[in-house]
């Protein structure tokens, strides 16, 4: 739907389908935030503002550089809990994380920039009960679906593989720090 917006120029407006999915695991909160974030590298935000200036080889090597172990770096990390905390005085853990990868996303905003707006992806990790988390998070695949773009959907499906490799990984690294001496639980 198209529509003169105010003061400019033509608005549009597209409506689209996402698909969330929330995951609870019987771990800590803690304890997933602390195995997450060793499975992301982190990206250097002052880095990326000067990269235009870059060669595409020196470019491509610098954001290489920021990658974790499963194609993914943190770009930033919202304490949500600590905002509900000061506000409501009960404590809350409740993170955001907005992570992705820049080689991947390029791949994607090279045939229609705007998939910009979805990546980086981000991942919400709260505390549902004791040693109970909720992890949520939009699709990529489905979100990237109204572009339709078929280079964008096939970069899109393989984040979808990625992100759920991440969160099984970060699980696995996490359930294995709670256990007991012994592996009894």
């Amino acid at each position: 739907m198209a529509a003169r917006g105010k003061g400019s120029g033509l608005m549009t407006t597209t409506t689209y389908q996402a698909v969330r999915r929330e995951l609870f695991f019987d771990v800590s909160h803690a304890a997933f935030s602390a195995a997450l974030e060793e499975l992301l590298g982190r990206v250097d935000l002052q880095a990326l503002t000067e990269i235009a200036k870059e060669t595409p080889e020196a470019a491509r090597a610098k954001l290489a550089s920021f990658i974790g172990p499963l194609d993914f770096a943190l770009f930033q990390k919202l304490d949500h809990g600590g905002v509900l905390a000061a506000m409501r005085g009960a404590p809350t853990r409740a993170t955001t994380y907005v992570f992705g990868n820049a080689l991947i996303a390029v791949e994607m905003t090279k045939h229609d920039p705007r998939a910009g707006l979805y990546v980086p992806l981000r991942l919400f990790v709260q505390e549902s009960g004791k040693d109970r988390i909720l992890v949520t998070y939009d699709v990529p695949s489905a979100t990237m679906a109204q572009f339709r773009s078929p280079e964008i959907d096939a970069v899109a499906r393989s984040l979808d593989e990625k992100v759920q490799r991440l969160i099984e990984e970060a699980v696995k690294r996490a359930s294995s720090r709670e256990r007991p001496p012994g592996g009894r639980v």
